[in-house]
């Protein structure tokens, strides 16, 4: 129905108009024939004029409506409110230390330190906090720490550290000075609603479908962190590609039933099985010694390897994330050093049934946000640098 509505809508313009109210007329009885000097031709002409810009006005309405581009703020501030909340103008908090003069030498006395105090910067347009609540400068204590607040709310607030010095110069406060050790922080302006949509990736998705409740509910459902893969805006705003890495159908459909029922409304989830990308590994390890190692001796090394390897690709190898060779190589270069081995070095070939991307910088191997790279054929060659 919302289809067929805006393609009316987009054949509407001011001759369309006029030659339908027209054709209506005839169709009534109103008229015989169309005349441009008669008075209901002017009428319909008036109408349709009218009519067609205000067609033109709502069809440029409704190519802003798409969250990608909308140069409408106030449009914008309806599409995000039911997804997320905006930020509004915050005060800056501090942590002022009230000290002793080193130069003062009249009589230690306790000093009262009232909640509200003023303490500003200096200068034309001083930057003032309050203090948040009533402290005693004991006579036989130094300094003392007391929070406070920014009167004004905005970023500006945020001043850096040892500039909150000033401060009405009272009798009473004649012996004490003021600072703020650390920089304020805190302090904020109101957002935009094009701030918002910038700020939070996941905006649209609301508190219960944020990236963090989709982990914990995969987490709660026995997938590692390494078993799956979230991707916000897979299909643009309002989706999320979900990709799991699970053998079974059965559980995956039991998942997806779990996540539909808790997944807040307006949102669309993505839900695929990780594909897997098979590597052949090729691994020539180098062993120091005096002497060659046996059969038996060289099978056990062979064995350590494969478990290695194993335990890199279960535990450091994630959906959608990229292959580091020389991550890999650390890896069972510590392994075996820790069962006792004397390692010589290490060289790694890797060889696809894919065609994965190489970074030239990292030298990492690259999939897609949906695939996984798997071990497929495992083969080690043992040598040896004779001591």
């Amino acid at each position: 129905m919302a289809e067929s509505w805006v393609e009316s809508i987009i054949e509407l313009d001011e001759n369309a108009i006029l030659a339908q109210l027209n054709s209506v007329a005839q169709e009534l009885g109103l008229i015989n024939e169309v005349f441009s000097t008669s008075r209901i031709y002017l009428y319909y002409a008036v109408f349709a004029r009218v009519w067609g810009n205000l067609t033109q006005i709502v069809l440029q309405y409704l190519d802003n409506i798409d969250l990608d581009n909308t140069t409408d703020e106030a449009l914008l501030e309806r599409q995000i409110k039911p997804f997320v909340t905006k930020r509004y103008a915050k005060v800056a908090k501090v942590i002022l230390k009230f000290s002793r003069r080193p130069e003062y030498d009249g009589p230690l006395e306790d000093i009262l330190i009232p909640r509200d105090m003023e303490v500003s910067t200096e200068g034309d347009n001083p930057i003032i906090f309050t203090t948040a609540e009533s402290r005693i400068l004991w006579k036989n204590t130094q300094e003392i720490l007391i929070p406070a607040y920014s009167v004004e709310f905005g970023s500006i607030n945020n001043v850096m550290a040892n500039t909150l010095t000033y401060f009405d110069d009272v009798d009473s406060y004649s012996a004490i000075q003021v600072t703020n050790p650390d920089a304020a922080f805190g302090g904020s302006d109101e957002e935009t609603a094009y701030d918002t949509r910038d700020r939070i990736g996941l905006f649209r998705y609301g508190k219960d479908g944020s990236k963090e409740s989709i982990q914990a509910t995969l987490f709660e459902n026995g997938i590692s962190y390494y078993g799956f893969n979230i991707v916000e805006y897979w299909e643009g705003f309002g989706t999320v590609l979900i990709c799991m890495d699970i053998d079974s159908e059965e559980e995956f459909n039991d998942i997806i039933a779990i996540m539909e029922a808790q997944k807040p409304g307006h949102i669309k989830y993505i839900y695929t099985m990780a594909e897997p990308v098979f590597v052949n590994l090729d691994i020539e390890v180098k062993l120091l010694g005096e002497q060659i190692f046996t059969k038996y001796q060289q099978d056990e090394v062979a064995q350590h390897i494969r478990t290695a390897v194993e335990l890199f690709f279960n535990g450091r190898v994630y959906v959608g994330k990229p292959l580091s060779v020389n991550r890999l190589e650390s890896f069972l270069l510590q392994y075996l050093f820790d069962e006792k081995y004397d390692i010589y070095e290490v060289e790694i070939g890797v060889e696809s049934n894919s065609d994965l991307k190489i970074d030239s910088v990292t030298g990492q191997l690259s999939v897609e946000q949906f695939q996984k790279i798997t071990p497929n054929l495992l083969s080690t060659t043992i040598e040896y640098e004779l001591e």
